[in-house]
């Protein structure tokens, strides 16, 4: 899902059939991947080694990520234990507690598919700010570690079926093979750390052969805005209630009463433009909504949508990331059939609802 959101993002034209996005990736985005391929264990734990007799162990925890002067740096608890076993009980000969934080370079990798972050320092405190000075543990840290976290890696090669299944059903059925043209051409151009986030440059190439233009879209059923409407109550009531989970309730209440106004404005627009003929009105209440507005909503609802569970986060922001397209692709849209309209988005939601009703959502 994290590279679903990079395939919609700020445009640059490169040549005719090559297109550039600059993608910045919040660390909150990197460190979902880190907790998802290394921190899986209870309290967002990784255990990085243990011996055999489960005596011993290295244990990092609860990640935070940051970057700075072109680097990420990775910051974690540690409880380290080397033990013995004697009479049936594990004796603990060292035990540590502390903070480990490492400094990773961002590199790209097999000809721009993957983007790893090896090493390049590591550095170990306790808990009163001193260097870790045991030299079996420094040893253990520098073996178990390193290795570890240069492994996490995001890989397009991987990412691709999620990039295409996340996308399909916002697509019509004759734009498939356009799309996974596309979804198959993407590759990392660029990468490096800012203090804000991750920026990456992420090429792909569009079909060259235009499709024909899609087919009028009339308003929505009776039956089509009603589960519509039952769809966007639903992810309204989970944005408030990811608005009082952490880091986001903290944020200041003139920032969330904002995404709150913002939603209202991007709901009332939506159900206009799907459900009344807007020809013969003076503007498309679509497009005002993402001329005015989508800017500014996307990059908040992005962040909420990650306090959210597991699968409502993903089916949140794979509707974002397909608005953003909508939003990002508009000039480019003949290519894989995105409109920046009503008419558009009346063609996005009759497929999203077809592919929730095939799936036994709706």
């Amino acid at each position: 899902m994290l590279m679903t959101g990079m395939v919609f993002a700020s445009i640059v034209q490169a040549k005719p059939a090559e297109t550039v996005l600059n993608v910045p990736l919040d660390y909150d985005l990197i460190r979902s991947v880190l907790v998802s391929q290394l921190y899986t264990q209870e309290h967002t734990t990784a255990r990085l080694w243990k011996d055999g007799k489960d005596c011993s162990f290295l244990d990092l925890a609860d990640p935070k990520v940051h970057g700075e002067k072109g680097q990420i740096h990775i910051a974690n608890q540690v409880h380290a234990r080397i033990g013995v076993r004697l009479a049936g009980k594990c004796i603990p000969a060292v035990e540590w507690r502390g903070q480990l934080i490492t400094t990773q370079k961002p590199l790209l990798e097999a000809n721009g598919t993957q983007l790893s972050f090896p090493i390049t320092s590591i550095a170990a405190f306790d808990h009163q700010s001193q260097a870790l000075q045991i030299g079996e543990l420094e040893q253990l840290i520098q073996k178990a570690v390193a290795p570890k976290l240069a492994a996490i890696k995001l890989d397009l090669n991987e990412s691709r079926p999620d990039i295409e299944q996340s996308l399909q059903p916002f697509i019509d059925a004759d734009r498939a093979a356009a799309l996974q043209k596309l979804v198959d051409s993407l590759r990392f151009q660029k990468v490096s750390a800012n203090d804000k986030a991750l920026d990456v440059g992420v090429v792909f190439h569009l079909p060259k052969s235009a499709p024909s233009k899609p087919e009028h879209q009339a308003v929505l059923t009776a039956e089509e805005l009603q589960h519509w409407q039952s769809l966007w109550l639903g992810l309204d009531m989970r944005l408030q209630e990811s608005l009082q989970q952490p880091p986001l309730q903290q944020k200041s209440e003139q920032l969330k009463d904002l995404l709150r106004e913002m939603m209202q404005e991007a709901g009332e627009a939506f159900t206009e433009g799907l459900s009344e003929d807007v020809a013969d009105k003076q503007a498309d209440p679509v497009q005002v909504f993402f001329k005015h507005s989508w800017g500014k909503i996307s990059p908040l609802l992005r962040q909420a949508s990650t306090r959210l569970p597991a699968h409502d986060s993903l089916r949140y922001l794979t509707l974002i990331a397909a608005t953003d397209g909508i939003y990002e692709l508009d000039h480019l849209a003949g290519s894989v059939g995105l409109e920046l309209s009503s008419q558009g988005l009346r063609r996005v939601v009759r497929n999203y609802l077809k592919s929730e009703q095939a799936s036994g959502h709706l």
